[in-house]
Formats: structure tokens, sequence, C-alpha cells
């Protein structure tokens, strides 16, 4: 799921898988079934059904492979998104606000270098801001830049036209910095879209090959954080779905996976006393629709639609209660709960009695056979998924049957996570099933989903969010009137304006909190994120958290198993 990314990100909900080694075809008793991490030193990743590789380390394709961000290109600082408020300085060392929120000085490390051996200096980051200061095509964060400087090598002066105070996750945490020396001789009309199969990047990882379902990344041995990373090769593989990622975790084949296994107590943690489950919510798992056409640009429409739906079922059969509830607003909580507007707490969705109502309110009139139509025409919805995807392959399926309870047909398409990610990012689509979140502060969530500024309009894709089109200058002008202050309670009315307005226009159908189950096999591996040490987000998809944590993960010490 994220691949938000995004891809996305299931990029997000994929099923993200991590070992220390390729299995063996024999095992001695209590043996993980891997080959000594010691003796192999990979550590073997997997990224769910994403089919074949294409060599794409692009970071501004939304079809960039995951490797892209965090392991081979890096922010400035690490904005932990497994807990709100921790930041720990990556390539930058620190940084101070001046002017109101419209100036942002950075100081950054000089030990750094790229992978090809160049030092990595202020010039570079005056130029990945650069980019976006001059052409919007680069500025993805829809950041208000005025100017970008070079003080020195190791200072740089961001300028804005308002206050940024609330854009600082993406402009420190998400932007991935890039080297003057590679990207400047790239004409900027093809910056977005070559493949850049041989990536040049501060991150602590080298492409090494790139072979059909297979990757592998090198480990650099001059990273400029001495000790890491901890295993020498990163191996990347994809499944054909869900099912195939499941048996190798199950088996004990995977020491870290973010997959979604049926019953996993039983099927995973009951396999072996050492086996362990992190399970952090940081996103909430939506019906996307496209609201500036088709049948669900009607905001009855997606209000029937949300009425219809027994999110509890779903989440009892699919996720056995792992995905907890979620709320009219769509606030991530206990995360955000600062913010809750007090009037919104005990806010509850529609039940199917109201669908009707709201289906009339549009225009639709119920026929013979059950379903209601307009115009002649029958009220159907495509909704999108990625085929092997297979829990939400499953919610949807619950979804189709409950939505013709109430006269809704509901059109289930399982395609390839490619088509997928394009028809997102392009927002062509009716309705989506995805999950959004993976921010550390509220800001920064609500602003992936509303802000009308980072949609994707006029042929141009988004790879950050808003994905459906959603656009109220009431919410925009609220996002700013958040970022112009760093005072939470100046800012709570205009989060309390957003939330208002997000059960009034429901822009997106919010499901449930998503199942963040992070499986590792603690056989093999030490030094993950816990619920007890949060220190980064724990899921490989996770982007950049996932390179901060693949740096930091190491075989068990001693591990003798024989394979």
């Amino acid at each position: 799921m994220n691949v938000m990314r995004p891809a996305a990100r299931r990029l997000l909900a994929a099923g993200a898988v991590l070992s220390l080694a390729v299995s063996t075809a024999a095992c001695s008793s209590g043996s993980s079934g891997k080959d000594s991490p010691a003796a192999t030193g990979v550590l073997t990743v997997t990224t769910g059904s994403t089919g074949n590789f294409t060599e794409n380390f692009n970071p501004f394709s939304p079809n960039a492979l995951q490797a892209t961000h965090g392991m081979i290109y890096e922010p400035l600082f690490l904005f932990n998104q497994a807990k709100a408020g921790d930041v720990q300085p990556w390539l930058g060392k620190s940084y101070a606000w001046s002017d109101g929120g419209r100036t942002l000085t950075v100081k950054l490390r000089t030990d750094a270098t790229w992978n090809d051996g160049k030092p990595f200096a202020a010039k570079d980051v005056a130029f990945t801001f650069g980019l976006a200061l001059k052409n919007k095509d680069f500025n993805s964060f829809a950041l208000p830049l005025a100017s970008v400087a070079a003080k020195g090598d190791d200072t740089v002066v961001l300028t804005f036209s308002e206050s940024a105070y609330t854009k600082e996750f993406f402009i420190l945490g998400k932007q991935d910095q890039l080297p003057e020396h590679v990207w400047a001789s790239i004409p900027d009309d093809q910056k977005k879209t070559v493949l850049n199969k041989n990536p040049v990047g501060t991150g602590a990882w080298k492409v090494k090959k790139v072979a059909g379902m297979s990757m592998d990344l090198q480990a650099r041995t001059d990273y400029y954080v001495k000790g890491l990373p901890k295993i020498k090769t990163l191996r990347y593989l994809s499944f054909s779905g869900n099912n195939g990622s499941n048996a190798a975790v199950t088996s004990g084949k995977i020491d870290w996976a973010g997959s979604f296994i049926p019953d996993i107590e039983k099927n995973y943690l009951a396999k072996n006393p050492r086996f362990d489950l992190v399970n952090i919510p940081l996103a909430v798992t939506y019906f996307v629709p496209n609201v500036r056409s088709g049948p669900t640009a009607d905001v009855n429409v997606r209000k029937a639609v949300s009425a219809a739906l027994d999110r509890d079922f779903m989440s009892k059969t699919v996720y056995n209660g792992q995905a907890g509830p979620t709320n009219p607003m769509a606030l991530l909580t206990p995360n955000f709960e600062s913010v809750l507007d007090p009037s919104l707490k005990d806010a509850a969705f529609d039940t199917p009695d109201k669908a009707e109502g709201y289906l009339k309110a549009a225009g639709y009139t119920k026929g013979g056979d059950g379903f209601y139509a307009k115009d002649g025409k029958k009220l159907t919805i495509t909704l999108e998924t990625v085929a092997g995807w297979t829990d939400y392959i499953s919610v949807a399926q619950m979804a189709k049957q409950q939505l013709a309870k109430v006269g809704i047909d509901l059109e289930v398409r399982a395609e390839a996570y490619a088509q997928w990610g394009a028809n997102q990012s392009a927002g062509k689509f009716q309705m989506l099933l995805s999950n959004y979140g993976y921010t550390p502060v509220p800001y920064a969530y609500y602003d992936q989903l509303l802000d009308s500024r980072i949609a994707p309009r006029d042929g141009q894709n988004s790879t950050v969010g808003n994905y459906g089109g959603y656009s109220n200058p009431a919410v925009d002008k609220a996002l700013d009137a958040i970022a112009a202050t760093p005072d939470l309670e100046k800012q709570k009315p205009y989060f309390y304006e957003i939330q208002q307005a997000f059960v009034k226009d429901m822009p997106l159908i919010p499901l449930f909190n998503s199942q963040n189950e992070q499986e590792f096999d603690g056989n093999d591996v030490t030094g993950y994120p816990t619920k007890d040490d949060p220190y980064a987000g724990a899921a490989i998809w996770l982007a950049p958290d996932s390179g901060w944590v693949a740096a930091r993960i190491s075989p068990v010490a001693g591990n003798a198993s024989k394979k």
C-alpha cells in the first residue's frame, strides 16, 4: 500500500516482507528455514504482488521502485511516523524557523557522500528545492517557495511566500535530496520520465541488479553513519499475491513482513515462540471516490455508499479485529486526538436505513430489480483494487453484497498494481480501495487527503494525494491558517472546520483504521521497531522510515542454526 506511496502505498498494504536469507531444502528442528544470517549477510525483502520489477528509480515517478525512497535517496530529517514529535537528524543536523514561518535555515552534515564518491553539500539541497521553485511540476508537496540559497557547504536558507510551519514534514522529512552533478544535466522535460537505472543517492544502499521478480541492493562500505548498514545485501522479491507471501512468512522463511495473514494468532504467532507481531495503526483504509465526475461526484451517492457499509463485520471477518474503528471525519486516533473537534467526539456513521433518503436526494428511483437508477441507467460504481491483495479483495466483495442490499450495484475490478497506481495518480477512476496516513502530524494527514492544490489535474499526475480531486476553498484556507502558526491552540479551530467539512462533504469514505501488522522472526533478526520502542515506522513499504530501519536491523548474535 502508500507504493502512498503511496504507491503507492499499500504501499500500503501490499504485504511487504524481509528475510535474512534464501531458504534451503532442509533445516534442523526448530530452525526458521533460512540460511544463517551471519553466513549470508542477505536481508530479503518482498514488496508483495508487484509483478516483474522495472528498473525505475526516478524519485519523481509514481511508479518508482519502493527502494528509491529512504534506501537510495534520503531526506534531511527522520520524522518518525510511529511517534509524533520525534525528529532525528539525517542529512540535516538542525533547523530553525524565523520570520513567522517564512524563513527556514537548515544546517547540514558535512561527512555524507553520494554513492559515486562525490561529497554531499548545500548546493545539492539548493538544487533540489530549486527545481520545485522554478517548475511546479517538481513541486510535489505544493510548497510556497519564494527563494532557495546555499550558504557555504553546510547551510541552506529557504524562504516562503507565506508561513509554512506545517509544511515542515514535507520539506524536511519527505523531500528526497538529489545530486546536482547528475540531475542538472537531465533536461527538465525528461526529469519525470527517465528511469534512472543507476541512481546516485546518499542512502546506505546501491543498486546491484534487477532481474524479473528479484532485485538486490548492496550495502555501501562508505556510508557516513559508522557501523551501518548491518547486513551486506538487501534483496527484494516479488510475489504473485498475498498467498505466496503468506506461505513464505508462516513457514518461517521470512524475517520481516508487512503481510496480511488471516487469523494471525493461529497461522503465524502460534507457529514459533519467537515470531513477533508489531501493530501500530498509522493510517485509515478508505473507499476513494472520484468527486469530479461519475456517480460519486454527487455527495448523496457517497453518503449512501457509506451508510450501506457494515465496517465492524468487515474488520472482524477479514482482519480478526486487528483493524480498529474509525470515525466520520476520518481522524486517525489515538494519534491525533489532540485536534479532535469536541462536538464530533461521539459522531457515528449513518446506518443502512439512511441510504434510501440519500439516493432519492440524488435523483435516483428504485427499479423492480431492487437497484436504483436515473435516466434509465442503473447506479453502478466500479471499485478498483489490486489483484493479489487478498484482504482488500475480500473487503470489496463484502461491500458489493452490502451495497446491493440498499440498491447500489458495485463492480469490483482487481487489476495489476501498475495499472491501479497509474489510475490513482492520474485521478482516472470511479472509486479506489486504498489507505492513507503515515504522517507524524495531523496537518500533513489532512493536507494529503484534501488540499486541492496537490490533486491530479489538467493531465498532470499527483504522487502526493487528494486523488479523488476534492476542492473546497474553505478547507484550503483552513489548511493555510494552520500552516501560519505553530501554536496548537490557534490551530484547533481550523482543524475543527476541516473535520466539519469532511463530515458534510464526505470526500473520502473511511472504513476502519488500517491493520498495520508487521511480522518479525526473532530467531534471526533483532533491532526492529516495537510498540515499546517505536523508533521509526516498522513497515518496509513506509518511506522513508523503511530506509532508516533497514540500515539498523541486524542478525541475532550467535545464530548458528544449521540448514
